[in-house]
């Protein structure tokens, strides 16, 4: 039985990163079931009984979103450290992470929009609402230490910071991967940074 879960957890983690691949290439909306099995080598039937449908593949992909922005957080933030400059580490692990990924994680969420599936949507939500809620939590510990402002409406700070990372990474993939992410993203940081500092 462990080595049957052993099989399925490999067969799975090579649809997903075969889908990440076709999304990649061509973009989330030729994500298919048989792409994805052409992309492995694999018949459509080996990877149905995994998933029944690309909205399965999906469903784990956002699994692997939620696992990358969380676990950066995880890796990075120790308490007790200076928040800015952890903060700074834990976004710019997300930004080499994203670039490395071609934005993948945007991408599958836009996919999630365009399909108008409600569990998709509210997953996707819940995901993208606990990373926010990480960072409010980062810049709290921020402000009960007295590097950031204790004016600064936290809720708001937090989902602009989401905000600017959602809007470089759309820009550079719309420009098809033309500037280098982490070089851009930099100014942005030091604006948003400059903005909540306790002077």
């Amino acid at each position: 039985m462990t080595e049957r879960r052993q099989k399925t957890d490999v067969r799975q983690r090579q649809i997903v990163s075969a889908a990440r691949r076709l999304i990649v290439k061509y973009g989330s909306e030729h994500v298919t079931v048989r792409r994805v099995a052409k992309e492995i080598g694999v018949s459509e039937g080996a990877i149905y009984r995994h998933f029944k449908s690309k909205r399965d593949v999906l469903s784990l992909l956002i699994d692997d979103v939620e696992n990358t922005l969380i676990g950066d957080i995880e890796d990075s933030y120790k308490p007790g450290t200076n928040v800015l400059d952890t903060l700074e580490k834990v976004i710019l692990s997300d930004v080499s992470s994203i670039e490395q990924r071609k934005g993948v994680s945007f991408q599958v969420i836009a996919e999630i929009v365009s399909l108008g599936d409600k569990r998709l949507s509210s997953k996707a939500y819940d995901v993208i609402s606990e990373y926010i809620e990480r960072i409010r939590g980062i810049l709290s510990e921020g402000v009960k230490s007295g590097v950031v402002r204790q004016d600064i409406d936290l809720d708001a700070a937090a989902t602009l910071l989401f905000s600017i990372i959602q809007g470089l990474v759309n820009i550079w993939a719309l420009s098809r991967y033309s500037f280098n992410l982490e070089q851009r993203y930099l100014p942005l940081w030091n604006l948003f940074r400059d903005s909540i500092i306790k002077r």
